[in-house]
């Protein structure tokens, strides 16, 4: 079997933030496509961890402005100091620390949204197009008898013990007939994770022809 159900990616709980999700404004990844419209418009990045960190980059890189809203009191707490220094050093990036986002504005699309400071004050900066990376809870609960992390990914491969006489295969999870990909997989790339699905097929072929 093959498990690929993938990660709930969780939302921002401020009114109005559904009417925004379903007008597109709102969204969970940054690839090519997502960040497509956006050139030379105010967004805003949601998060403090790497994958944060890469959509500010992204968005950066094709014209956009961009505030990065983090709630911790440091940049650098949960982002590699790579990714931390090229944000602080970017011109198109605005900082915000100890924040949140506590409003969204816009009647055909978002045009603002409200940073409330945790030490109090807030402020209100344009922002096209929202995109929020907040972590995320893998839908593996259906998925017993395999090992798991803490938070409930599925460990395959690299991450679980050496079984004699072989290691596992890529993709394969503590049960050797069961296998996961997609962001269900504890380590894996979250939202970019195409092509794990056919990389899987390949590792059932070789347990297949091992028998």
């Amino acid at each position: 079997m093959i498990a690929a159900t993938g990660a709930y990616y969780r939302r921002l709980d401020i009114p109005g933030r559904a009417a925004f999700e379903r007008s597109g404004c709102i969204r969970y990844a940054a690839t090519e496509l997502d960040v497509r419209g956006y050139e030379d418009q105010p967004v805003t990045v949601v998060g403090g961890a790497n994958s944060a960190g890469q959509a500010a980059l992204s968005l950066a890189a094709c014209g956009a402005t961009g505030n990065l809203v983090v709630r911790g009191a440091e940049l650098g707490a949960r982002m590699s100091s790579y990714l931390t220094d090229r944000i602080l050093a970017h011109s198109r990036i605005r900082v915000h620390t100890h924040s949140t986002v506590s409003a969204l504005a816009g009647e055909n699309g978002l045009s603002s949204i409200v940073v409330e400071r945790s030490g109090g004050g807030r402020d209100r900066p344009a922002s096209r197009a929202l995109f929020c990376f907040i972590g995320a809870a893998p839908a593996s609960d259906w998925l017993t008898g395999v090992a798991k992390d803490g938070d409930g990914f599925v460990l395959t491969d690299s991450g679980l013990p050496a079984r004699p006489p072989r290691t596992p295969l890529p993709f394969q999870t503590s049960s050797p007939r069961v296998f996961a990909a997609g962001d269900l997989r504890s380590g894996s790339v979250k939202r970019v994770a195409v092509g794990d699905g056919a990389s899987a097929v390949s590792s059932v072929h070789l347990a297949l022809a091992a028998d």
